[in-house]
């Protein structure tokens, strides 16, 4: 009798240490906790967080009440981690100590530079394995972040990383624009009714007036046969340096150019020159089905000067 006694004391004292037990931390309530001062409670429920609370939003009062606490060495590292992750993500200064937000600007001037390189890695990677809807918004984010004003002291060491960025950019859209349209094309052609068969119909080739590109897998694309570039010829100092554009050209089905436009300039001395060379240009044509097709050709355009 004692013992079930016992057991039943020890049961109901368990039970109500159990209610009496914190909740599991989340960010409103850390956002409670700091706004009365709070900061150590503030810092286990960040701890603690749910799975659906923001993750920059944690990392931001995680920052503030670090720096709150006079733990600024640890603020600065909370800032990294949320800059790393997000280099998009921005305070406000409205709502945030202006101590912070001068640490916040001070970690983005020191790892944006870095971040936006690792960026571009990252899209022209995705890009050259034909993965063109990944990096469409990795070169769109960088763009953004190339305008950004904790980047302005680095703008003209990253002038040339912002136009291969835009030329990127051109070619993925041009290149998702071409899958798209033929997507759409394949699809007219199964929705098209077949005729009926003859006992002397001649296979139907490839379309007479499409134009192919690097979408279309099953196209052999075309080969250069004699496409000189002409010469780049830096004026003075200011021009010895690296540019970079982008070329689209249209190959007919005999291998010559058929029509040229610049997607990204690469110098407006250049560029006029770059136009009337490819006039004389000659390929072997794409091929599909062993037929010569029309191509639409992106060609990056580098400019280096003599040394």
């Amino acid at each position: 009798m004692v013992a079930t006694m016992l057991a039943l004391v020890m049961w109901i004292f368990l039970a109500q240490d159990g209610a009496q037990a914190p909740a599991p931390g989340d960010l409103a309530t850390a956002k409670t906790l700091y706004a009365s001062g709070d900061y150590e409670d503030a810092l286990s429920n960040l701890s603690a967080a749910r799975p659906g609370d923001s993750p920059d939003e944690v990392e931001e009062y995680r920052s503030l009440c670090l720096l709150a606490l006079g733990r600024t060495a640890d603020a600065q590292r909370s800032i990294e981690t949320l800059v790393a992750r997000n280099p998009l993500f921005k305070m406000s200064d409205a709502d945030v100590s202006p101590r912070l937000v001068t640490i916040f600007h001070d970690v983005r001037k020191r790892l944006l530079p870095g971040a936006v390189r690792d960026l571009y890695a990252k899209g022209k990677s995705d890009f050259e394995q034909g993965h063109y809807e990944l990096a469409k918004p990795q070169f769109e984010q960088l763009l953004t972040l190339l305008g950004d004003e904790d980047l302005s002291d680095n703008a003209a060491s990253l002038a040339d990383l912002k136009m291969l960025t835009d030329g990127f950019l051109k070619l993925a859209n041009a290149q998702i624009a071409a899958k798209a349209e033929a997507a759409s094309a394949a699809r007219q052609s199964e929705e098209k009714p077949a005729e009926p068969s003859s006992q002397h119909a001649v296979p139907a080739g490839p379309p007479a007036d499409r134009t192919y590109s690097a979408a279309d897998k099953e196209v052999i694309p075309p080969v250069e046969v004699s496409c000189p570039l002409p010469e780049w010829n830096p004026v003075n100092s200011s021009q010895m340096r690296e540019y970079h554009g982008v070329l689209k050209v249209v190959i007919d089905t005999q291998g010559r150019v058929e029509s040229s436009a610049i997607l990204t300039a690469a110098h407006p001395s250049y560029d006029p020159l770059l136009l009337a060379a490819t006039k004389d240009w000659q390929y072997r044509p794409a091929q599909r089905d062993g037929q010569p097709v029309k191509y639409l050709k992106l060609i990056p355009i580098t400019l280096k000067p003599h040394r």
